[in-house]
């Protein structure tokens, strides 16, 4: 039996969390492998990993945890546990465990999570970064751009593994089995919601869909749109909704408890990020076979899912008027609509669990 020792900052309910906890439970359902989850602390939300795997936290391991301590706390887990593989999810974690592990002949699988060019181009965090990569055995990464950000010497040790699509975005769309046909096939006469979803942070730029949609929200008056999520972003969001006039066609409800229920009757799914990883937000709507719209944004997450026109459109970031037109187009063109939302579904096949995870387990 395989020894596997998961570690990442918490289990806060974000992307990457998500993932390794999935990745984290198949391991765990076969008699293979035995799996613990070790995390600096637990935050107020957090998902719940399921019974029989087991779960460390450093800040209820010391008394007074400094980064000091945090180093020797982990240091001295895995020395207990003696793992045959450890995990380590997001670059600060990859290289706090390889400050820890210095000396302790252990080596670990990084896994980057999001875009390594906002915070590791230069400076101490690249520094440090390069040298836990020679500590490094393998690093996942979740697209060929993400490689490309290392270094000729280190993409040898780079694996491409992209993100699996969690279960109740199969199972509605299993529901929904028979995809709806796009109404309104004419301007004047589409209705519905469109929708994002999403942390409410200055990087994910939701104020760019605001605006865009505010240059074509005279011509559908039956049109509206709503962002799921919550964040410090909020009161921003809400001067631009109220300085542009849309306080009824333009909705913030917070945080959503069941967002592929949420978002699955939406005409159009948006993601207007500056910056992302690979956005497990954007794959779920296309689980759902919703007809996307994305900004082409660094490091080349919707790109690697979007074939431009195919199973969805690609638009610059922070442009404004060219998301106004990829809106219009779609709102005018029910027949695409249709025909990229199918297009789009196809990624249940192609990212399944089953999939990511035996790739997961072809690399431990």
């Amino acid at each position: 039996m395989k020894k596997v020792l998961f570690y990442i900052h918490s289990l806060n309910k974000g992307g990457a969390e998500k993932v390794l906890l999935t990745v984290a439970e198949e391991l765990n359902k076969s008699d293979e492998y035995d799996v613990t989850i070790l995390t600096d602390t637990v935050d107020e939300l957090e998902y719940e990993p399921s019974e029989g795997i087991k779960r460390i936290v450093i800040d209820k391991e010391a008394d007074n945890v400094s980064a000091i301590t945090r180093l020797k706390v982990i240091r001295s887990c895995v020395k207990r546990q003696n793992p045959d593989k450890i995990i380590v999810f997001m670059l600060s974690s990859v290289i706090r465990a390889a400050l820890a592990l210095v000396l302790t002949g252990h080596k670990i699988i990084g896994a980057v999570r999001s875009n390594p060019y906002d915070d590791y181009s230069s400076g101490l965090n690249r520094t440090l970064l390069m040298w836990a990569m020679n500590r490094c055995e393998r690093m996942v990464c979740q697209t060929e751009y993400q490689v490309d950000f290392f270094p000729e010497r280190f993409r040898g040790k780079c694996t491409v593994i992209s993100n699996p699509i969690f279960e109740e975005f199969v199972k509605k769309a299993e529901e929904l089995s028979k995809v709806k046909k796009a109404d309104g096939f004419e301007k004047d006469k589409v209705s519905g919601k469109i929708v994002a979803t999403g942390r409410l942070f200055d990087y994910k730029n939701h104020r760019m869909l605001i605006r865009a949609f505010k240059h074509i929200s005279e011509d559908y008056p039956d049109v509206n749109v709503t962002v799921y999520g919550e964040g410090p972003y909020r009161e921003e969001l809400e001067k631009e909704i109220e300085k542009f006039g849309l306080k009824d066609r333009v909705f913030l409800p917070g945080d959503s408890s069941a967002v592929a229920e949420d978002i699955s009757d939406a005409i159009i799914y948006v993601l207007p990020s500056d910056t992302e990883g690979l956005p497990n937000a954007l794959m779920e709507a296309m689980a759902l076979n919703l007809p996307v719209i994305a900004t082409d944004c660094p490091c080349g997450g919707p790109k690697s899912l979007i074939e431009d026109g195919v199973n969805g459109l690609l638009t610059p970031v922070g442009d404004e008027e060219a998301m106004a037109q990829a809106l219009k187009r779609l709102l005018d063109d029910g027949e695409l609509r249709n025909k990229i939302g199918i297009n789009a579904g196809l990624i249940r096949q192609t990212n399944s669990v089953d999939k990511i995870v035996t790739a997961w387990k072809e690399l431990i």
